[in-house]
């Protein structure tokens, strides 16, 4: 005789929790710790590189702010300070200026620089193309521009020959045309009072007849006017008294010279 199926066991009771435990303790601390090192102060920027700096920007003394720069590297390697950017700028800055005045020198002795330059002339003498000349150099026949200055003229003392003017062909205009042009004696300057004297008695009729001729008709707007050395140029070997022919009223065109003359 077969036994009947026992029925399913029912299924084990969930299981009782245990008791709560403590909570965990924290492990015991490690052994002491050691010190966190300081920030590193800031450095110091140094003062030589700075003073440097501002003056390759607004001083001109040649050469100091590129030796101060020099040493400011130094400093700064042996120190350890900051500050290195500002005498590296410093050394550039003014490297790039004595070379810019270099260049400028060297131009104007050359006479590069466009007006500066002196006046390309002909066989003859005769201006051909613009340029620039003290008026010492001033020549006989030669025409003229003052920038302005003729203006400025003082007719009971002249014209002292202390800058420059501009030299053009008399076949454009300009402001004066030089007559007559003669060397005072050397030795000591005269004096401002002599040297007029003598300009106004060499700049005479006789020498602005013989220039533009006897029968010339000028216009009513020409002047003489004539240059005269100053003590200062007078150092330096001026001896030239030019007089001139000026146009009060700006400017004019064409030579007044008479052919021969």
């Amino acid at each position: 005789m077969s036994i009947p199926p026992q029925p399913p066991s029912s299924p084990e009771p969930y299981p009782q929790p245990g008791p709560y435990g403590q909570p965990g303790q924290p492990g015991p601390y490690g052994g002491q710790q050691g010190w966190y090192a300081p920030p590193p102060m800031s450095q110091k920027t140094n003062t030589l590189a700075i003073v440097a700096f501002v003056m390759s920007v607004v001083c001109g003394i040649p050469l100091v702010p590129l030796i101060l720069g020099i040493i400011a590297l130094s400093q700064i390697r042996d120190r350890g300070e900051k500050g290195k950017g500002f005498a590296i700028a410093a050394i550039v800055i003014h490297s790039l200026a004595i070379a810019f005045y270099a260049i400028v020198l060297v131009l104007g002795l050359s006479g590069g620089l466009g007006d500066s330059a002196p006046p390309k002339r002909d066989t003859s003498g005769q201006a051909t193309t613009p340029g620039s000349v003290r008026v010492e150099d001033i020549r006989k026949g030669d025409c003229f521009n003052t920038g302005g200055k003729l203006a400025e003229y003082d007719d009971e003392e002249g014209g002292d020959a202390g800058f420059r003017v501009k030299i053009v062909p008399c076949g454009e205009a300009h402001e004066g045309e030089a007559y007559s042009v003669f060397n005072l004696d050397g030795g000591a300057y005269p004096g401002k009072d002599k040297v007029i004297s003598i300009a106004e008695e060499k700049c005479g009729g006789a020498a602005l007849t013989g220039y533009v001729g006897a029968d010339a008709k000028l216009s009513e707007t020409l002047e003489v006017y004539y240059y005269y050395p100053q003590p200062t140029t007078w150092i330096r070997g001026d001896r030239e008294i030019t007089c001139f022919i000026g146009d009060t009223s700006g400017s004019s065109t064409g030579s007044l010279r008479a052919a021969g003359s």
